[in-house]
């Protein structure tokens, strides 16, 4: 597939290269905050450096577009919109953190994928991880799990719906 052509098929948008290499690298990283949330009830600040910079690299390197996971924009929003999403969101995430509404690790990675989506992506990041937090904090109350509650998944599930949507090809007709 040349650079110039829409993709006609999901794999075509999806795992294009760098692409491709770009959302299994996102991908990896949310794995690994879930499971290190789940395990150990934070996120390590190690981890949010490196989402960080891998937000960073992306945008540098990969061409400008909506998102990695965008059907007809494979790509970035770029360095200074990504940075702009990332200072707005930690200005917001912050907030709820001192109110102690969710823990500094949450904040910061939700601050990450931020920088990863763009502005134009925040306020869908924000919905659908709202949305699988209240759908992890049904299951977490129905199944009598310890608190506190490792939002890390409900962050992943939201970025992950979220590039779902994006993934999806535009209706023809």
């Amino acid at each position: 597939m040349q650079a110039n052509e829409t993709p006609q098929h999901l794999s075509d948008a999806a795992f294009t290269w760098p692409g491709g290499l770009a959302l299994a690298a996102l991908c990896g990283l949310l794995a690994f905050a879930a499971a290190t949330d789940l395990k150990q009830r934070r996120i390590p600040n190690r981890l949010v450096m490196l989402g960080a910079l891998s937000a960073l690299v992306q945008q540098a390197l990969l061409p400008q577009g909506l998102h990695p996971a965008a059907w007809t924009q494979a790509g970035t929003p770029g360095v200074a919109a990504g940075a702009l999403a990332a200072v707005l969101m930690l200005l917001a995430a912050g907030s709820l953190w001192r109110l102690g509404l969710w823990g500094a690790g949450d904040a910061k990675w939700l601050t990450v994928l931020a920088a990863h989506s763009g502005p134009a992506l925040v306020p869908a990041l924000l919905l659908w991880t709202a949305m699988a937090g209240g759908v992890l904090a049904l299951y977490w109350k129905v199944t009598q799990r310890p608190n506190p509650m490792p939002y890390a998944l409900a962050i992943a599930g939201g970025e992950l719906v979220l590039m779902g949507t994006l993934a999806v090809p535009p209706s023809t007709g």
